[in-house]
């Protein structure tokens, strides 16, 4: 369980690092960022080499990041980024879809999950809500996290049966990269690889290696897909916990 405690005491401005996948996404977001006094952006990155050293170098109190950098393990980024610095809140900002990768963000360690195509507002609210102690997700996924707590069968699956690295190796196949690439990018070997497309074959019922590359590409190879209906409204009091034990 995530702690509940603030990042930060007193009240001196929030130390924030911005992380985009490009140079416009970087400046846009620390731009939105630094026109609220309550935060410092201390250091920006668009690149998985330039973030991991201005995290380093600026240890800030929260980082707002779009991990999905140069076909990185987003994931596995995230995981030791919450491991090497637990007292920073991680917010995620990106395009690629929360239903997919919200619950598995959160799992590795981030404290929300920010949409890029929301409004400047909406990101504000995201980090203060980061920043008291709390989860922050669209009203979406709140309810199919509820769902699932309260053991609804009904909630669609999608992609949550695959793994975290199956679904590293099915992101990068929507990427159109080969056996070898994903092996190189993912720092395994060809034989893992193709295990891990047996397993996603075998459990999204693909029949063959082409059914399982088209399936990639529509799944993936598009900015969202279709929302349900929010079936409940947002939790109060402890949403927190159930939200985080839902996703456990």
């Amino acid at each position: 369980m995530k702690s509940r405690a603030p990042a930060r005491a007193g009240k001196e401005p929030c130390q924030v690092v911005v992380v985009g996948d490009t140079v416009v996404s970087e400046q846009g977001m620390a731009t939105i960022v630094g026109r609220d006094t309550r935060y410092l952006v201390c250091g920006t990155a668009h690149s998985f080499r330039e973030a991991n050293e201005v995290i380093q170098r600026e240890r800030p109190d929260l980082l707002l990041i779009d991990p999905f950098l140069e076909n990185r393990d987003a994931i596995r980024w995230i995981k030791d980024l919450s491991t090497e610095f637990p007292r920073a809140r991680i917010l995620i900002a990106s395009r690629q879809s929360e239903q997919t990768f919200a619950e598995r963000a959160l799992r590795a360690g981030a404290w929300g999950y920010w949409m890029r195509n929301g409004s400047a507002e909406e990101l504000l609210h995201a980090l203060e809500t980061v920043l008291t102690g709390e989860v922050y997700v669209s009203p979406v996924i709140r309810s199919h996290a509820m769902h699932k707590f309260a053991g609804h069968r009904d909630v669609p699956h999608s992609l949550d049966v695959l793994s975290d690295r199956e679904m590293a190796v099915f992101a990068l196949i929507a990427a159109g990269h080969g056996t070898g690439q994903i092996a190189k990018e993912l720092s395994i070997c060809r034989k893992t690889v193709e295990t891990h497309c047996e397993h996603i074959k075998l459990k999204l019922g693909y029949p063959d290696a082409e059914a399982l590359h088209r399936g990639a590409r529509e799944s993936l190879g598009q900015a969202e897909h279709p929302l349900w209906p929010v079936l409940i409204g947002i939790c109060a009091a402890n949403s927190c916990e159930m939200l985080i034990g839902a996703f456990s």
